[in-house]
Parts: structure tokens; sequence; C-alpha cells
């Protein structure tokens, strides 16, 4: 139970962390992504110029995968969670640019659902294995 509560708190501070950067503005002098998602980007899609949907992809996914681990259910099912926060990500990108921050774009809210379907998945895979050895 320890670890379940461990994981919506780290849920919970990421989901506020990823909602506070989508609706803030990027300062002038900053790169658009972080370094690793510089890096993934050239290395899976042999171009750093995608890095963006790369930051937005992880995000969402980490978001996904401690959601599953933490065993989050919206009306009791985990599949409306997932939903949830893909429906959450693709809201946001709609967001920034109603609030003139940012320009939203269809390529990150698609980043932002399928990085929350994969990192779904992905914890859900890893919590199934977990409960399997113990």
């Amino acid at each position: 139970m320890m670890f379940i509560n461990a994981a919506r708190a780290v849920f919970a501070l990421l989901f506020v962390l990823v909602t506070w950067l989508t609706v803030t503005p990027n300062p002038d002098d900053t790169k658009e992504s972080l370094a690793i998602a510089r890096w993934i980007s050239a290395m899976l899609l042999g171009d750093s110029a995608y890095s963006d949907k790369v930051a937005h992809f992880m995000a969402y996914a980490s978001l996904g995968g401690l959601a599953a681990l933490a065993q989050l259910r919206l009306a009791g099912r985990p599949a409306y969670t997932v939903v949830a926060l893909a429906l959450y990500g693709i809201a946001l990108e709609g967001v920034q640019g109603a609030m003139g921050v940012r320009d939203p774009e269809i390529s990150d809210a698609l980043a932002n659902a399928l990085g929350a379907i994969a990192g779904t998945l992905s914890g859900g895979l890893m919590l199934t294995m977990w409960r399997a050895r113990a």
C-alpha cells in the first residue's frame, strides 16, 4: 500500500508539473525540449527536430505509467484513466492556443495521447509482472 501511495503522490506532482509547463510561456532563450529528448529523437528518428514531440510523448508516458502503477481508476476502470489522460493532453494543447501562450499543435496532442496510452500499457505490464513474482 505504501508503494501505491508513493506512486500516487509522484503522479500528482508530475501532473501539476506537466500542466504548468504546458500553460506557461517558453522563455525565448531556452531550447524547445530537454537534452534527453533531443538525443532520443536523433537516435530513434534520425533527426533532433522531433525532440519536442519526443518530450511530449515522454511526459505523458510517465503520467500513464505512474497512473497504472498507482492503480488509478476512473469509475473503477483503468481504461477510463488512460482515456482521460489522453484527452487531457489533447485539451491542454487547445488551452495553449486559447491562452495565447504557445501555438497548439495537433502533433503535440497526438504525442501526448500516444504517450499516455504507451505509458499506461507499460506500467500495467510492469505491475502484472511484479504481482506474478510475488
